[in-house]
């Protein structure tokens, strides 16, 4: 299954990140800057602009909880819903900004990484040729990195998309209802209004800081989102670009009489899979640890938000359309975000462990003296253990999860229209 089209590098591609090998780190901190937040050596600095931003989102989320306690029946489902997304926000900025020494860490290690890789491109000529394997680091940093140009892309519009339709929902389903509805003027926010009694223009300054609290929610789900995924997508194209260049350990294996050169080779390319392994295990641990609890939060509440969706399905006849819409909007957002995170969980699953006649274990072992092959086998050994990555404590974050949330919503609707 696969979630983008493989992408195949152009020489020109390989090129201009070899010149630029901070390609996917530089995508992904620019994402991070978009909500005010700069990670630096030292800690974070945060932009004024930001600082305001979070104090008016923080500030009118706290004012959610007494609309909840005033609303009616038809607007409860809405103003949990809302209120839940902007709860997830919160806690993603929060792990941004209380864990940005980990954040730095993991954009440190990226960015050494590949540099490291990129500048100890080994010579072909150095062996001889009809020995050799030809591998090149540059051309899947390239390929793993126009994978994540192309998620941010598809997801960025579909953030985007969600962001017009959460604000303009409001004030179209105002226009159309507005002989019928005794609730007063529309909001962005289901929040308590705490200026609308005093004038136009203090129920015009409440939708100004609503409209800037919901924008800036948004942009915290993609920075944080697209943050998490790309470097899930660098740790899975890693496991990829280790696999293929452990499995030219020993050439191509057409010399079959001993060769110390060829041994020198493949001890030096057995350490080098060691040092990547060890990072690349380090590196989707800190992430783990990132991701763990702010996903089996988010596992809770999907599930809940899906099961609340299928009440309102069972009852769609008295709905309007704009409430159609907005249903449909929070379901779909939820299952994007939560299908996400699986896919590329699942992904490193896979990726980040070899079975038999992968990576070492599809290594021309046979041309290698015993010390060698012993070395190689030690190195087949460790990467034949899979990485995990869980949302909470008890729930792995793969797609057999995914799929198990929406059989519960789905058996839960199935019960009630029964």
């Amino acid at each position: 299954m696969k979630f983008t089209k493989e992408v195949t590098p152009t020489e020109n591609q390989t090129k201009e990140h070899q010149s630029n090998p901070s390609n996917l780190v530089t995508l992904i901190v620019q994402r991070i800057r978009n909500i005010g937040i700069s990670l630096v050596k030292d800690g974070a600095i945060v932009h004024w602009l930001g600082r305001i931003s979070t104090i008016i989102f923080c500030s009118l989320y706290v004012l959610q909880f007494k609309a909840i306690l005033s609303a009616k029946d038809d607007r409860l489902f809405e103003c949990i819903s809302e209120m839940t997304f902007c709860g997830m926000g919160i806690l993603k900025l929060i792990s941004l900004y209380r864990n940005h020494k980990h954040w730095n860490f993991l954009i440190n290690a990226v960015s050494e990484l590949e540099k490291e890789e990129l500048s100890n491109e080994e010579s072909f000529d150095k062996y001889e040729k009809d020995d050799d394997v030809e591998f090149t680091f540059s051309y899947h940093i390239v390929s793993y990195t126009a994978e994540f140009k192309t998620v941010s892309t598809v997801l960025a519009r579909i953030y985007g998309f969600t962001a017009i339709i959460y604000v303009l929902s409001p004030f179209l389903e105002y226009g159309f209802l507005k002989d019928t509805r005794e609730d007063g003027w529309p909001h962005i926010l289901p929040i308590w209004p705490p200026f609308d009694h005093l004038s136009f223009s203090g129920y015009l300054f409440t939708i100004l800081l609503e409209f800037i609290a919901a924008v800036f929610c948004v942009f915290v789900h993609v920075a944080f989102d697209l943050t998490a995924v790309g470097f899930m997508i660098f740790i899975c194209g890693q496991f990829v670009l280790l696999r293929q260049y452990s499995q030219s350990i020993g050439g191509n294996g057409r010399q079959l009489q001993l060769s110390r050169k060829r041994d020198e080779r493949a001890h030096h390319r057995i350490a080098r899979c060691h040092k990547i392994y060890e990072r690349l295990m380090i590196a989707s641990h800190v992430l783990s640890t990132l991701l763990k609890n702010i996903l089996g939060v988010y596992f809770f509440v999907a599930t809940v938000t899906l099961c609340s969706v299928a009440i309102r399905l069972n009852s769609y006849q008295e709905m309007s359309s704009m409430q159609l819409v907005s249903l449909a909007q929070y379901m779909c957002a939820t299952l994007t975000q939560l299908f996400l995170f699986c896919y590329y969980g699942d992904n490193i699953l896979e990726k980040s462990s070899v079975n038999q006649g992968e990576g070492p274990f599809g290594a021309a072992h046979w041309c290698l003296s015993p010390q060698v092959r012993e070395e190689l086998a030690m190195l087949g050994l460790g990467m034949m253990m899979p990485r995990h990555f869980y949302a909470g404590p008890f729930t792995s974050l793969d797609l057999p999860s995914f799929i198990q949330v929406v059989k519960t919503a789905y058996s839960y609707y199935a019960v009630i229209r029964n």
